[in-house]
């Protein structure tokens, strides 16, 4: 792990000409009972560009002696503003694990509607670079349609969002809930300690995607706790 947190400060340390974070968390699956961590690395330019790379962790059912990478994530997005209030933010996130690879292109349109508020809709496709067994028995990709919406509110100490999600397979496959569709809620209160230590809080609704001991279909939770360090 030291290693990891080690090559993300490097592959970043050349680009540290605005803004650096890094942000850990752990979570955990009330219904799969499962544990996670995440280290992640991001950098801002005063130009609009944005990257991050990150690494997240399982650490197994109910214990925490089985740790293992689960996947590994690059992403970076231009932000362009049309005017003081709407803004469009273009991206794209290059996924790998265990199963293989993912390009996930995306474009997100931004709205400050006041200097409290404010809102965005992001439209984004999952392509797999690799083939699974759908529900058929053939061979295909399980790549999928996915928009986020986001609303929030915010003030010098304080920052609420809420993250509906809503994702679909593109060919024949399922989720644990039994569909090809799911729906997911998610809720992150984040305190300001200052400019430097950011803690948050996260409580995200899976519905019906948990899975345990053979049972899919259980109606899922999942808590998070995480601080952002931000540096410059």
């Amino acid at each position: 792990m030291k290693k990891t947190i080690l090559l993300l400060s490097i592959c970043f340390l050349p680009l540290a000409s605005h803004a650096m974070t890094f942000d850990m968390r752990g979570g955990y699956k009330q219904a799969s009972h499962t544990y996670e961590s995440r280290f992640k690395m991001s950098q801002s330019f005063k130009s609009g560009y944005w990257l991050s790379m990150e690494t997240d962790n399982k650490q197994g059912n109910d214990n925490f002696d089985q740790s293992a990478t689960d996947y590994n994530e690059i992403e970076g997005n231009y932000k362009y503003a049309l005017n003081e209030l709407f803004s469009v933010q273009p991206g794209m996130v290059y996924h790998w694990g265990s199963e293989g690879a993912q390009i996930r292109p995306y474009v997100k349109f931004n709205w400050a509607m006041t200097e409290s508020l404010y809102s965005a809709i992001r439209f984004r496709y999952d392509w797999n670079q690799y083939d699974s067994t759908d529900l058929s028995g053939n061979k295909n990709k399980g790549s999928v349609e996915r928009v986020d919406l986001y609303f929030g509110w915010k003030n010098k100490y304080w920052d609420i969002q809420d993250n509906p999600v809503f994702y679909r397979y593109v060919n024949d496959f399922h989720y644990n809930n039994g569909k090809k569709n799911g729906y997911e809620n998610d809720l992150v209160i984040r305190y300001k300690l200052n400019k430097t230590w950011q803690p948050y809080i996260e409580w995200d609704y899976l519905e019906q995607q948990g899975k345990y001991n053979g049972e899919s279909g259980l109606t899922e939770n999942r808590f998070r706790v995480g601080v952002s360090i931000n540096f410059g």
